[in-house]
């Protein structure tokens, strides 16, 4: 475009501006003038001239008003600043929203009284409860429950800052000094061993530097290597005692010691399982016995001398069961609990799983055992598995006419066995069987597999201090493992029926033979049948074979119980729902035994307040032994201060999902809904 176009075409561009209004930028004008046109243009029709409409400037005024009628309105309907402003609402919802305002309201008619009311709370400087009443929009029934809470508080706030012992709910001041106990309390237990080893080092020193003599004699007696109990004591009766302060021995081995060395003290173990005769050498040795025992899986049985063939059954007398229960009577336990004081030992400490501590303790010892819950059952892997073998199908045998050792039942231990080695080489093993054949059958199943898996060759062969065993019920009295396989050996016919014969389970004595076996585990136990309970006929079975039936139809029960929650403890409930709002899987009053539980990704966390835990436990057992214990058995452990809890709930719940590694959550929140009126 030429110079001269340009001129021509902005002198006539200025003729259409008004007298008095200066237009700064005239390109940028024609374009927003050419962009009206073009609006104007498709509403009216061709060849209409725009003009100013009449009134114009009224309507301007008009709309500054009510653009700040609507302002005005903003600031108590909290919309003010914001993109929700009543200004920039579509004008069908906003006439629906005026006509809502604008209509009679109940509310309305007792305002002076409200507004009365309202000047009394805030002379008593609750706005801010009034404001965050407000805020959330509390419901009518909630507000008493939202006023005592805040009483409560303002109670509490009082206290912290009147009493000075409560260090004014400064937790940290409590971890600290918490900490500090339970470093001082380690340091005190693992110090008693040294200072025992201390104490007999310094009486030894004192000895040999009092009784020369006999310093020497036990220095010749030692060289010559074949000191027994009755010299030792002949050659250094002072410094014998400091050589030896504790011996150990069978009841067998007892009179092999000199009737002439003084004991303080004598404790029988296992008496249970002897008889007073056997224990008496021992007993008239000391003015002190304590005696140990477990009255459900311990009685007397004989001694046996002879070798005996291990693919046969072991020949003997058969005893009746009025017979085993006199034996029972008879026992050291039995005999001395008549005499002595008798105290009940009712809490486990064993680092077992729960299932299995709650079977064997209401079946066997009537629900007097108390035992903490294993983290591996929250997490879904059970301490208690059935697994019930369903070809387990054989003929009859000749001899005994009991169905035994079935192969299919064999082969699934086998696959338990190997499973086991593979996955848990660092746990102990012990196959447990009623039958002597069974148990036969499976070592050399297991031999021949391992024959052929040189990786798990080390679990089995190398020298270990709980090697892997196969054996009877009554070679596993005396045995404990951290697993064990209980496999029944016993198996049905062709047609299902079960035959009366099970061996020693079936008959007297066979119950407490069951009680024995499922006290085996530490860990875990994997009860391999043939058979369900309810195959089990009561007027053809007896004795152990009874018990086994109620062991596997309480497990049965067991495994589909559903735990009860408790919800008493309001804080904890609260502090539940903030941790499943973060993801992680909760459980109130788990077992019982455990105020809070919760769980993320395979890690499980036991959270305990200083009131769950402080109820009749001492120091010692609150801040150590029970969080020990419980990392045993597999927890974590998070104790929290009510206060704390109490103070900031969601900071706690934060605290919890990090320590179970969840760092990436965060709360899944909803919407609070606003309440009309």
């Amino acid at each position: 475009m030429s110079g001269g176009n340009r001129r021509r075409l902005r002198k006539l561009a200025k003729e259409y501006v008004r007298p008095g209004v200066h237009v700064a930028d005239l390109h940028d004008a024609l374009i927003r003038i050419q962009q009206q046109r073009v609006l104007f243009q498709r509403f009216v029709t061709s060849g209409v001239t725009p003009e100013v409409p009449v009134g114009i400037g009224d309507v301007q005024v008009g709309y500054q008003r009510v653009a700040a009628d609507l302002a005005t309105l903003d600031e108590p309907l909290g919309l003010a600043a914001s993109s929700r402003s009543l200004a920039t609402m579509p004008l069908p919802q906003l006439l629906e929203l005026l006509d809502g305002l604008a209509a009679d309201s109940e509310v309305l008619q007792n305002l002076q009284e409200r507004t009365a009311l309202v000047g009394n709370l805030r002379a008593l400087d609750l706005d801010p409860l009034l404001d965050d009443l407000a805020r959330r929009h509390v419901p009518e029934d909630q507000v008493e429950i939202e006023l005592e809470l805040t009483w409560w508080t303002s109670v509490l706030e009082r206290m912290l800052a009147t009493d000075k012992a409560l260090l004014g709910a400064n937790t940290r001041v409590l971890d600290r000094l918490e900490a500090d106990f339970r470093l001082v309390d380690e340091a005190h237990a693992a110090g008693n061993a040294p200072h025992l080893a201390w104490t007999l080092a310094e009486a030894w020193k004192i000895g040999v530097v009092d009784w020369p003599e006999e310093a020497a004699a036990l220095k010749e007696l030692l060289k010559g290597g074949h000191a027994d109990a009755t010299s030792l004591h002949k050659a250094a009766p002072h410094l014998s005692r400091l050589v030896a302060p504790v011996w150990l021995a069978s009841p067998y081995d007892v009179a092999s010691i000199s009737d002439e060395i003084p004991f303080d003290a004598v404790f029988l173990l296992d008496a249970g399982s002897v008889s007073v005769a056997e224990t008496l050498g021992a007993i008239r040795r000391a003015k002190q016995v304590v005696v140990l025992g477990d009255p459900v899986t311990q009685t007397p049985v004989e001694f046996r001398t002879a070798v005996q063939d291990l693919t046969s059954e072991a020949p003997g007398v058969e005893h009746t069961q009025a017979e085993l229960d006199e034996r029972h009577a008879q026992s050291a336990l039995s005999r001395l609990g008549e005499l002595l004081p008798t105290l009940e030992l009712t809490r486990s400490y064993r680092a077992g799983g729960q299932d299995l501590a709650e079977l064997v303790n209401r079946r066997f010892y009537g629900g007097k055992i108390q035992s903490m819950p294993w983290a591996g059952t929250f997490l879904g892997r059970p301490s208690l598995v059935l697994d019930y073998v369903q070809d387990g199908f054989g003929m009859p045998e000749s001899d005994s006419g009991s169905v035994e050792s079935v192969d299919a039942e064999v082969n699934r231990v086998v696959e338990l066995v190997l499973d086991h080695a593979v996955n848990r080489p660092k746990e102990s093993l012990l196959v447990v069987t009623a039958s002597q054949k069974h148990a036969v059958r499976v070592q050399a199943a297991v031999l021949r597999a391992v024959a052929k898996r040189v990786e798990v060759t080390d679990f089995f062969l190398k020298e270990q201090a709980e090697p892997f065993m196969v054996v009877t019920l009554e070679q596993a009295v005396a045995l404990s493992r951290d697993r064990v396989i209980l496999s029944i050996g016993y198996g049905r016919t062709p047609h299902g029926r079960m035959l009366s014969g099970f061996g020693p389970l079936g008959k007297p004595g066979g119950d407490r033979l069951l009680a024995s076996a499922v006290t085996r585990a530490r860990r875990s136990l994997v009860i391999v049948s043939c058979f369900r309970p309810e195959d089990i006929t009561p007027d053809r079975m007896a004795h152990g074979v009874l018990a086994l039936a109620e062991v596997l139809e309480e497990a049965e029960k067991r495994t589909a119980e559903q735990p009860e929650s408790d919800e008493s403890d309001a804080m904890l409930v609260d502090l539940s729902r903030r941790l499943q709002a973060l993801g992680l899987e909760v459980a109130l009053s788990y077992r019982g035994r455990l105020g809070l539980v919760a769980s993320y990704q395979g890690r499980a966390i036991a959270i305990e307040t200083d009131a769950t835990v402080g109820d009749g436990m001492s120091l010692r057992e609150a801040l150590r032994l029970r969080p020990e214990m419980l990392k045993r058995l597999g927890w974590h452990y998070l104790r929290v201060h009510s206060f704390e809890l109490f103070a900031d709930p969601g900071a706690v719940a934060l605290r919890i999902g990090i320590a179970l590694g969840a760092r990436h959550l965060a709360p899944q929140t909803e919407a609070i809904p606003v309440i009309a009126g």
